[in-house]
């Protein structure tokens, strides 16, 4: 088993680059969340295929490599035809490969289950633009993205490749009205990124330049102290991973966390928007958050039992504001 978890892991990780790749937008709302998802601290070919001795005599060997992996993955969809996780996870595990008629068949499948699925349509037309031998986006793929964009105006991947695909068909003022759209929706990288692009487009339009983008205000930044109750010295295990971070008062994703080795306490850490998820869900844009501490023994973001953690403290967001936490109970 320890092998195939391994194999599998293999497939995870390469679908992690993917999933961790700028202009990436979550899957939201559907099963494909859940393809999407797998892999967080888990085998996610392994989930889905169960264990190897459940499997039929050609299968009880546990994959070795990549290739065997998605065999075995290949045969469990010919039983499961309607698993939409399924066929994304060996799309992404083709296109790894760069398999791409292979992928584009495989995300073909999923799009057929989820018709109404922008990241599915994003998917399919990606991989059928690189499977075309003129590296363009087919007619098919190009109505995939328009209606991407239709049903989700903020959707990233579909925008930019939109606007590539308009600049591509000699259409340079549509595509910078395309990525006019685009640029205020990502982070700062991303978007110091696009900007010679966009001003490329703009160019070839006859418009003027952008304007030099604005020096980013620097946002508030809280300080908080964490400590460890003498009482649960004994039980901080080596190798712990101690999270700080700051969520919403509805709870949720945090709007900012640190992640560092837990050792000597008290340890007094700086929480602000650099230290944020999600571009569009900022700690500068609370009024009032809740802070919490845990020391993770396996390293794992997700409380678990045997874990240490504090209680949660509210705390109204403001430069140089402050806190205090004190670990000093055992997650069960």
């Amino acid at each position: 088993m320890t092998v195939f978890l391994l194999a599998s892991l293999a497939v995870v990780l390469v679908l992690a680059a993917f999933a961790l790749r700028p202009l990436w937008t979550g899957a939201r709302r559907s099963a494909l969340a859940l393809a999407l998802a797998l892999g967080v601290g888990t085998a996610g070919l392994y989930a889905l295929l169960g264990s190897p001795d459940a499997l039929d005599p050609a299968q009880v060997k546990a994959p070795e490599t990549l290739d065997e992996a998605i065999v075995q993955l290949e045969r469990r969809l010919a039983d499961e035809p309607g698993s939409v996780e399924g066929w994304v996870l060996l799309g992404r595990s083709r296109a790894a490969q760069q398999d791409w008629p292979a992928a584009a068949e495989a995300f073909g499948k999923a799009q057929a289950l989820l018709p109404e699925e922008p990241d599915l349509m994003v998917e399919l037309a990606d991989a059928r633009m690189r499977a075309a031998a003129d590296g363009r986006f087919p007619a098919d793929a190009v109505a995939l993205l328009e209606r991407a964009v239709t049903l989700r105006p903020d959707h990233q991947r579909a925008l930019f490749y939109l606007g590539a695909q308009q600049l591509q068909a000699g259409r340079p003022a549509e595509a910078a009205d395309t990525w006019d759209r685009l640029l205020p929706l990502v982070d700062a990288s991303t978007a110091k990124a696009l900007r010679p692009q966009l001003d490329m487009a703009r160019e070839q339009a006859g418009l003027p330049p952008l304007e030099p983008a604005p020096e980013a205000a620097p946002g508030p930044s809280l300080a908080v102290t964490v400590e460890l109750d003498p009482g649960l010295a004994g039980q901080l295990p080596a190798g712990a991973t101690l999270y700080v971070f700051a969520r919403t008062l509805e709870g949720g994703l945090p709007v900012a966390v640190k992640r560092l080795p837990a050792g000597d306490f008290p340890v007094t850490v700086g929480l602000s928007d650099a230290d944020g998820l999600m571009p569009a869900q900022k700690l500068s844009a609370q009024a009032r958050v809740q802070l919490m501490a845990r020391i993770s023994r396996s390293g794992d973001a997700g409380a678990s039992p045997g874990d240490l953690e504090a209680d949660a403290i509210e705390l109204d967001v403001a430069d140089g504001a402050k806190a205090s936490l004190v670990i000093a109970k055992v997650v069960r």
